[in-house]
């Protein structure tokens, strides 16, 4: 009887110790919820399994992270700021680089249109002093050169003024009229003062690279892409271009050259003659290298509002101590053909989600709009730009060639009507010969209005808005007919980029299944799947 009850006590503590073992080997939340499917469960322990692949998912915080890495990436790793002034720290410099991130997030087109316009007119400069030391012993002067004198690297220091920043174009200038020696700063000297980042770098084609297989890799395997995932996927090409155009340009170089000369800056002017006769802008050496064009027009009115928010990108004194980082050089016929290619390949890419699964119709029809709007926006600032800059001018110029060609007795009049504005003149010589008398009484009625009280308030303010420089420089003088149309696309366009960022987080609270699907990497080698 003893040994029975030994024996009864043993297997009752053996199961004892069973139960407690299955209570501990199970889910207890699980357990709790559906405790009598697993009531019956007797399987002491689970399985032992040996390597495991990770499950094929991913999730949204995998999404966020790896497109806004790439996003940031490409908008912060590729800037090159302007050399400081002397009497500024690094907490300035990195400020303005700031500055310019945001814009480049609001659109990478302002970046590259930065560093497409330097890159050209670091070219000039290059090629004038490699044709100039062909005849010459003189070092070699390469475009790292350029691109450090551009962005204000050597200042010139004179008797009769305060230092202030010379580009390449002005070094050739002073060198080739024997007022400065030839720089013997060689290339190794720059790279000395280069900051570049080249591991960043590195990670950012890299990154760049991994993220473009990678989407394109999804849509091969008809899995979803998310919004925010084609927006990273647009600032690429536009990061790869900026990339090319500033690969020579030295990053975050804190401290310039100082370069001396004995002549005076009044001097020099003088020796120039009606060139330098105009008061500058930047500094005394502007008649060398300084030239205006549409989009530093367009930009230098839009900077306005900037000095508003208390977002100062340009000195207010004179000369000015640095190069500013907003500097629009004109890119150039090609190089605006190239712009042209890279912005609208930029824009056209939100269209590739005209079709994605959105949470709600309403959101799926305001991103189609706001794509179209954002490319239309682009379309029109490209044709009115083309139209008022390049087209009109050389109409103009064959019309009054053409006028002067059949009036054997028209010659331009030398009175101060004559200065007025080339159109006017091509009309008066209209009026002249009897061909159409219509615009003098045009011209007649618009004298009128602009007598009247109302006509005097529309004409204060447009005169107000074709040039908001401080100083009413009239090389910023821009006709409303380009600045109107632009002004109103830029602004459509930023309210379409900035509907379309929104979007891009906000639609993250509902996506298709398949957003969350890994791509099958070895499904697209059919060999390794035994399909061959």
């Amino acid at each position: 009887m003893a040994t029975r009850l030994h024996l009864r006590s043993v297997v009752l503590g053996f199961l004892v110790l069973l139960s407690v073992q299955s209570c501990y080997s199970r889910n207890i939340p699980q357990v709790l919820q559906s405790l009598d499917e697993r009531s019956n469960s007797t399987e002491p322990t689970e399985p032992m399994q040996g390597w495991t692949d990770g499950p094929n998912t991913r999730g949204t915080l995998d999404i966020i992270w790896s497109s806004v890495f790439t996003i940031f990436l490409c908008s912060w790793s590729v800037l090159c700021v302007q050399v400081p002034a002397v009497n500024e720290d690094d907490m300035v410099l990195f400020r303005r680089k700031l500055y310019l991130f945001i814009l480049g997030i609001a659109g990478p087109e302002f970046t590259l249109l930065l560093a497409m316009g330097q890159f050209m007119f670091a070219r000039r400069s290059f090629k004038a002093f490699r044709a100039s030391n062909r005849e010459s012993n003189r070092p070699e002067w390469t475009m790292n050169h350029s691109f450090f004198a551009d962005m204000g690297g050597f200042l010139l220091k004179a008797p009769d003024m305060p230092a202030f920043p010379i580009d390449g174009l002005q070094i050739h200038y002073l060198v080739t009229n024997g007022y400065l020696e030839y720089p013997t700063l060689d290339k190794r000297t720059i790279g000395d003062r280069n900051k570049t980042d080249t591991l960043v770098r590195v990670i950012t084609i890299f990154q760049t690279l991994w993220f473009t297989i990678n989407c394109i890799a999804r849509t091969t395997q008809h899995l979803a892409l998310t919004t925010l995932e084609l927006t990273a996927l647009a600032f690429i090409p536009c990061t790869l271009a900026t990339t090319f155009c500033w690969a020579n340009k030295p990053a975050d170089v804190s401290r310039p050259i100082i370069l001396e000369i004995t002549t005076p800056i009044s001097t020099i002017l003088l020796k120039a003659g009606s060139a330098a006769s105009q008061p500058y802008r930047n500094t005394p050496l502007d008649f060398v290298s300084r030239q205006e064009w549409s989009w530093s027009l367009y930009w230098q009115f839009w900077r306005s509002f900037l000095r508003g928010m208390h977002i100062i990108f340009y000195p207010r004194v004179r000369p000015i101590p640095r190069f500013p980082n907003d500097n629009f050089p004109e890119p150039g016929p090609w190089g605006l053909l190239a712009f042209f290619f890279f912005s609208t390949g930029y824009a056209s890419i939100f269209l590739a989600g005209w079709n994605f699964v959105f949470a709600t119709q309403k959101e799926q029809t305001l991103w189609r709009i706001a794509s179209l709007a954002s490319m239309a926006a682009m379309v029109v600032t490209w044709i009115t730009d083309t139209v008022v800059f390049r087209m009109l001018p050389g109409i103009r110029r064959e019309t009054k060639r053409s006028l002067q060609r059949a009036s054997s007795g028209f010659a331009p009049s030398s009175s101060p009507s004559s200065s007025l504005s080339p159109n006017l003149e091509v009309e008066k010589a209209v009026d002249s010969q009897g061909h159409d008398n219509s615009h003098g009484q045009t011209q007649t009625k618009k004298l009128w209005f602009a007598q009247t009280a109302v006509g005097r308030r529309i004409y204060r303010v447009a005169n107000f808005l074709r040039n908001t420089s401080s100083d009413k420089d009239p090389e910023y003088t821009v006709p409303l007919r380009a600045l109107l149309p632009v002004t109103f696309s830029g602004v459509l366009y930023l309210i379409c980029r900035s509907y379309l960022l929104v979007e891009d987080f906000v639609g993250l609270r509902s996506l298709p299944k398949s957003a969350y699907d890994m791509v099958d990497w070895a499904g697209m080698i059919p060999h390794l799947c035994g399909t061959v």
